[in-house]
C-alpha cells in the first residue's frame, strides 16, 4: 500500500508560537506603503492555528484500514491458489520436456509447455488487475473518510490547516535507522517536533473507529 507542503522556517516559527500559547493575536492595521521595506508585500498575519496528525499512525490504528488490508490479503491468497497449482504443473512439464529424448514426445511437450506458460501469464495478469482495482476502491474510500473527519476536527478546533505527516508510530520505530534516514529526506512536510496540543492523530483515529464501529463509515 498513498505529498504535503513544506513550511517555510520563519512562517513555521510564527504560526507555531501562536498555536502553542493558544492566543489569537489582535488584528493589526496595514503598514503604510512608505513604511514597507519588503517591496509592497502584505504583512504576515498572526494568530492562525495549525494542527498536525501522523498519517502512518492513523492508517495503522484505523480499524477499517486494517481490516481492509487483511481482507485484500486473504483474497489475494485465495486467487493465487490456482496460480500456484499451475506453476507447479509448469515446472513438472518443463522438467519432462528437458528429459525427453524422443523428438515427437519433445515436440508435444514443448507445445503443451507454451500453452501452459500463456495460461499462467494470463491468470497472473488477471489476478493483479483484480487486486489493483479493489485496492484503488479501498484507497478512495479511506481517503474520503479521513478527509471528512479531519475537516470536522479542523473546524471544531478553529484550525486554518490540519497537516498530515509520515512518522514513526512506536518508540522502537522512532529509533530505527531507516526511519531516521527517511526523516532526513522528507517528501514534503516533516515536523521534527510537534507540540502535543497541536497533534490530533489520537482524536482522528478515535473518531474514525467510532464511525466504523457504528457502521456509519462508507
Amino acid at each position: 500500500m498513498v505529498r504535503w507542503g513544506v513550511l517555510a522556517g520563519c512562517a513555521a516559527v510564527v504560526v507555531g508560537a501562536a498555536f502553542v500559547t493558544g492566543a489569537t493575536a489582535p488584528p493589526r492595521p496595514p503598514l503604510p506603503v512608505a513604511a514597507r521595506a519588503d517591496g509592497g508585500r502584505p504583512p504576515v498575519v498572526l494568530g492562525h492555528k495549525t494542527g498536525y496528525f501522523n498519517m502512518a499512525k492513523v492508517m495503522r490504528e484505523y480499524e477499517r484500514a486494517r481490516t481492509a488490508v487483511v481482507r485484500l490479503e486473504t483474497r489475494r491468497g485465495r486467487l493465487a491458489a490456482n496460480l500456484v497449482g499451475l506453476r507447479a504443473m509448469h515446472a513438472d512439464l518443463k522438467a519432462r520436456h528437458a528429459a525427453a529424448t524422443n523428438p515427437n514426445t519433445k515436440f508435444d511437450l514443448e507445445s503443451d509447455l507454451r500453452s501452459l506458460t500463456r495460461l499462467v501469464e494470463d491468470l497472473d495478469r488477471t489476478i493483479a488487475k483484480m487486486l489493483n482495482e479493489r485496492a484503488s476502491i479501498i484507497i478512495v474510500e479511506l481517503y474520503d473518510e479521513i478527509r471528512a473527519v479531519t475537516a470536522a476536527v479542523a473546524r471544531e478546533h478553529n484550525l486554518t490547516a490540519l497537516l498530515a505527516y509520515p512518522d514513526a508510530v512506536t518508540p522502537q520505530e522512532a529509533e530505527s535507522p531507516l526511519v531516521k534516514e527517511l526523516k532526513l529526506k522528507p517528501p514534503a512536510l516533516q515536523p521534527f517536533y510537534v507540540d502535543p496540543g497541536a497533534e490530533f492523530s489520537e482524536e482522528i483515529v478515535r473518531r474514525l473507529n467510532e464511525k466504523f464501529a457504528t457502521g456509519t463509515a462508507h
